[in-house]
């Protein structure tokens, strides 16, 4: 697998080889808010049916300059609106991230108030503040993974898979 850095004008020429996309995002984005930048390189996706089709299930989103801070993403005041800010101008990410727990939980739960439910060692527990919340974060990501289908002429059975993925990797009952 070859692996290709670039940025969003060099997009068109280098990801006509690419198998996987990985989306960084900066810390210096993050807290300067410019969210612009972020919309524009995850738009190449959604408004090209080639790229749509190509990368269903294929862009993994990385955060980087946060490794010193102790602090899980999640509970990072700055990331957490970074986040919402990108998904009020694009919500595709169930479509687009690779359909692994880590990928989708990080993208459910910035858009989602949170409270720590349990502590274990490391390992963190969270759960909704308001469950209506969550369910509809869910329903809104899942409405606009339908739009982006039926505006591509996708077929129903990708977006059953897509579906039946993102309920398996957050440990959800159909």
């Amino acid at each position: 697998m070859e692996i290709t850095m670039t940025d969003a004008d060099g997009f068109d020429r280098l990801s006509q080889h690419a198998d996987l996309v990985i989306v960084l995002i900066s810390r210096a984005d993050i807290e300067a808010m410019r969210v612009a930048g972020t919309v524009e390189r995850l738009k190449l996706f959604s408004d090209d049916a080639e790229l749509v089709y190509r990368f269903a299930g294929r862009v993994v989103v990385q955060v980087e300059g946060y490794d010193a801070d102790p602090r899980p993403l999640v509970q990072v005041p700055e990331c957490v609106r970074f986040f919402r800010a990108v998904d009020a101008r694009w919500s595709y990410w169930l479509h687009f991230l690779l359909p692994v727990t880590d990928q989708l939980q990080l993208i459910v739960l910035m858009l989602t108030d949170l409270r720590v439910q349990e502590r274990r060692g490391a390992m963190i527990g969270y759960a909704p503040r308001d469950p209506r919340q969550l369910r509809g974060v869910l329903d809104r990501l899942f409405d606009a993974l339908g739009r982006l289908h039926m505006a591509f002429g996708l077929p129903g059975e990708l977006r059953a898979m897509m579906k039946q993925a993102v309920h398996e990797a957050l440990d959800m009952t159909v």
